[in-house]
């Protein structure tokens, strides 16, 4: 069903590796049709693009004029967006919010049997996010919430919704691309240990640091140890032949994990949820996270919850795929800020 995608080399221009690599794609595509390119702060990512007498700002190559600032603060903040998802009847996972570690430890008993996610209320990339177990200790629930909090004064804690995650990228009245986030993984040989599995997979080409190549680095650290004990592995064990094990729990590219295109997959009335998410933000570029079960049959209220609307969405997840279909995303922004 599948086939591995390659990053060719000539795809992207010279001279702008040290730009993220969504950014080097938009000056690929804004190249190509003959707008000039400035770089107004490399540093951040921001240039300004030139045709006749138009002009246009871009931003980590999704941020734009077409997005007002509220619409970035309400999906930044994962508290709001789900504020208005729910108000469109959309399904979002059942949880509640807190502003301080007190009120959240009180309901430790009102989750204690189920599976949930515990998150910081405006943090992206995975970052603070714990998934606590059915029937979790007092102390492992404290530490879930306590690292959550570290990273935003608010945290969220809600049910975990089995099943793959989806990414929709929405470009105006368009779902453009799907990709199917898998968390950074190796796959067993028979012989070889996990670490060992590491390196091999990180050798590949694709695979780097800082969002500048199409797929980021696995990493061993202390949260993949964590990871891996809970399955009762460590960085020397040897994975069965075909057998999978899961570095992180977070399905974030940006932690190793792989994107697998679905574009052409997922039922449509899932990309009729993503557009409705969107717009319940009042948002032109925006990335809306689902998780299904059964993400290419007809939408179950009981298989599937919209997770996130995202502000900044990055472009090179659908472009350079782990696996599957490339899709041409950079030139539908230019299209969406007016250029010929």
């Amino acid at each position: 069903m599948f086939c591995e995608c390659l990053v060719d080399s000539f795809a992207l221009p010279k001279g702008y590796e040290d730009l993220e690599i969504s950014t080097q794609i938009i000056i690929r595509d804004a190249i190509s049709r003959k707008i000039e390119v400035e770089i107004i702060d490399r540093g951040e990512n921001f240039l300004r693009l030139k045709q006749g007498n138009h002009t246009e700002f871009i931003k980590e190559a999704s941020k734009t004029r077409l997005d007002s600032l509220m619409s970035y603060l309400v999906m930044e903040n994962k508290i709001a967006s789900k504020l208005v998802l729910s108000e469109k009847n959309i399904r979002v996972p059942i949880g509640r919010n807190y502003s301080n570690l007190e009120s959240a430890l009180a309901d430790f008993n009102t989750f204690q049997d189920r599976k949930k996610v515990i998150k910081p209320a405006t943090t992206n990339f995975g970052i603070g996010i714990g998934i606590s177990p059915v029937g979790d200790s007092f102390e492992s629930f404290k530490i879930f919430v306590e690292r959550a909090l570290s990273y935003s004064s608010s945290v969220i804690i809600e049910e975990f919704i089995e099943g793959p995650e989806y990414r929709f990228l929405v470009l105006g009245d368009e779902v453009v691309a799907v990709c199917n986030r898998v968390p950074a993984n190796v796959r067993g040989d028979g012989k070889s240990s996990i670490s060992d599995l590491v390196a091999k997979k990180n050798d590949d080409p694709r695979r780097g640091e800082g969002h500048k190549t199409a797929l980021e680095k696995i990493q061993m650290t202390e949260i993949e140890k964590e990871i891996l004990q809970s399955q009762g592995l460590d960085f020397s064990s040897v994975l069965p032949l075909g057998v999978t094990a899961y570095l992180r729990k977070n399905s974030n590219i940006s932690t190793g994990g792989d994107s697998v295109d679905f574009t052409d997959m997922v039922h449509p009335d899932f990309k009729k949820i993503a557009l409705d998410s969107a717009r319940a933000a009042g948002a032109t570029i925006c990335g809306v996270d689902i998780i299904s079960s059964q993400i290419e049959k007809k939408p179950d209220l009981d298989t599937f919850a919209v997770l996130e609307i995202n502000f900044n969405p990055v472009l090179y997840i659908h472009e350079f795929p782990y696996m599957g279909t490339p899709r041409t995303v950079g030139s539908k922004i230019l299209d969406l800020l007016g250029f010929d």
